[in-house]
């Protein structure tokens, strides 16, 4: 992204001697945590954008490992890497580990420091990666610009199964709900039980579990979605792979941190994404109203596709 520079920062510029310096805003998808902003420099900056005044912190800081930008239209990209703060500043060690900025909007800005008057630059806006801590002192930020959207399909392909997000709602419902231009219109969130204390963790700590007072049938929730609300992974949610009438459940995918018994969870069963079967798009929807639901083409004839890429399956073998 360019923009023209102020004509009275470009005559700042144009001097011997600068005092400009980087700002860092970061936008969390999930309104309910707070934007944080960071700087090069080493003392606190207040700055309005236009859209939002914040004071761009220090004790965050940012040290870009690398800074990439391209005029071809590839995709920018860059990673730095930031302090955990202490004390009561915006961002804290349990909010980046429950995701809250992963996939958050950021957008750099160039600005004079001691004369912010003088307008700005807005060197880069996209969106970050999943934020890594790192032993607990630092954390690394991934940003990628919105030239990315640009080799973005805009047009669904076709597919047997469905291509919606369960639970996902049109586009403007709001609310904090999966949105989506097609989306599969399920209320999950009175699907979701709890909460449940996990009262054993099994070998691998951070997939296997045991709730005792789960009291959910064996697969209820094959596929399904856990939500922590407590523990070390509080805010994430992961994958359920299995799940047993005693309370035995698997994840597909490891914890960040290890379960813990005492760790309290929500859960809720999820969609295979066929129209038959258990959890299916015809059990979430009974009778004919699946119609109106289901993101997938069914009935393509897959056999008819197969023969079509086989050289000469569709070539007579009678003379004409």
């Amino acid at each position: 992204m360019t923009m023209p520079v102020p004509a009275a920062l470009q005559a700042h510029l144009d001097k011997g001697a600068t005092t400009m310096t980087l700002l860092m805003r970061v936008d969390p998808q999930n309104t309910a945590y707070p934007s944080f902003g960071c700087t090069l420099l080493d003392r606190d900056v207040t700055f309005d954008d236009g859209e939002l005044e914040l004071v761009y912190r220090p004790p965050i800081g940012m040290i870009p490992a690398t800074m990439v930008s391209a005029a071809d239209m590839g995709v920018n990209n860059s990673e730095i890497q930031h302090l955990i703060p202490e004390g009561d500043l915006d961002v804290n060690e349990e909010a980046l580990n429950a995701g809250a900025y992963d996939f958050a909007w950021y957008t750099l800005y160039w600005v004079n420091y001691e004369d912010l008057s003088m307008g700005f630059v807005e060197l880069d806006h996209g969106q970050l990666g999943q934020v890594r801590v790192q032993n607990g002192i630092t954390f690394w930020t991934e940003l990628t610009s919105l030239s990315k959207l640009l080799k973005t399909p805009i047009v669904e392909k076709d597919s047997i199964t469905c291509r919606a997000i369960f639970g996902s709602q049109p586009i403007g419902t709001g609310g904090g709900v999966v949105e989506q231009r097609f989306p599969c219109g399920k209320d999950a969130e009175p699907l979701l039980t709890g909460p449940h204390a996990v009262t054993e963790v099994g070998f691998e700590a951070s997939r296997t579990l045991r709730a005792a007072a789960l009291g959910l049938p064996e697969n209820t929730c094959v596929p399904g979605m856990l939500v922590w609300l407590t523990g070390t992974n509080a805010g994430r949610t992961h994958e359920v792979e299995a799940q047993d009438g005693d309370g035995v459940i698997s994840m597909t995918f490891e914890t960040m941190f290890p379960v813990q018994v005492g760790d309290t969870f929500k859960i809720r069963p999820d969609c295979t994404k066929w129209k038959e079967g258990p959890n299916g798009c015809k059990f979430h929807f009974p009778g004919e109203s699946w119609k109106l639901h289901y993101r997938g083409e069914p009935h393509i004839p897959i056999s008819d596709g197969d023969a079509l890429n086989t050289p000469g399956a569709t070539v007579s073998l009678k003379s004409v």
